[in-house]
């Protein structure tokens, strides 16, 4: 097998196992565990995995904080936002998430009919306040300042108190096998209960967050119902979500 298609069948083990050792790689792949390393090392300079003792992970997603660029306008996310308008019904009650994708999720939502929004978010509330249809609550708690967002018990308590329809997540790292990920302990205990609240769990994810891991595990690819994002991403990894059940929805290029 050449050098080329052992990097390709290595990267897709990946994608689909979320870890691979370099003694299984060695029998699967048919030649020595040094070649593998080898194969691991080019890989991880080429930034296409993380190479840990003994195999590989996925790439661990470096996020900067939302604070320092939420004022930074991405058309991606503008594109990607806006794609995910048409799963707002009215009368829906959703949940909006911090981030830089929600936030312009925010300032697209439609004026021509009537529904609730709930967020952590306060900047996702400024830019809601003087839309008339909207019944606008934001939640309280402690402001994690990295993430503009409420969290934490007195968040969490207010979130088991309310229905969703609908919530609406901005996404740090998705995996098919891993599951939505996130940097931050705390917050990814309350976006798991803000999934657990939720009918329907939308995900708003450019192809760069996508085959990637963090540290902290909010829900299995499961729990996922929709993804949405660019026609960009992996058709490979957009397949293995599928497989998940969730369903793809593609923004405008």
């Amino acid at each position: 097998m050449l050098q080329q298609e052992r990097h390709s069948k290595i990267l897709a083990l990946l994608s689909q196992l979320g870890r691979v050792y370099a003694a299984e790689l060695s029998v699967q792949l048919g030649v020595s565990e040094d070649t593998v390393r080898r194969d691991l090392k080019t890989l991880d300079e080429l930034k296409q995995l993380r190479r840990v003792h003994g195999g590989a992970l996925p790439l661990q997603h470096e996020n900067q904080e939302y604070r320092q660029r939420h004022e930074e306008v991405d058309p991606l996310k503008q594109r990607v936002a806006l794609a995910a308008i048409p799963l707002i019904k009215e009368g829906d009650t959703i949940l909006i998430d911090s981030g830089s994708t929600c936030l312009q999720l925010a300032m697209n939502l439609p004026t021509d009919f009537s529904f609730t929004v709930v967020t952590p978010s306060p900047l996702v509330a400024t830019k809601l306040i003087h839309h008339n249809n909207i019944e606008l609550i934001l939640l309280g708690g402690k402001i994690f300042k990295p993430a503009v967002m409420a969290l934490g018990a007195t968040t969490n308590a207010m979130l088991r108190k309310i229905h969703f329809d609908s919530c609406f997540l901005g996404v740090c790292a998705l995996h098919p096998s891993q599951g939505l990920s996130i940097n931050h302990i705390d917050e990814a205990e309350t976006l798991a209960t803000i999934i657990e609240q939720s009918e329907q769990v939308v995900t708003l994810a450019s192809h760069l967050k996508l085959g990637k891991m963090s540290t902290y595990k909010v829900c299995g690819a499961h729990k996922i119902n929709y993804l949405v994002t660019d026609p960009k991403s992996d058709p490979k990894l957009l397949n293995l979500f599928s497989e998940q059940g969730i369903e793809i929805q593609l923004c405008a290029e």
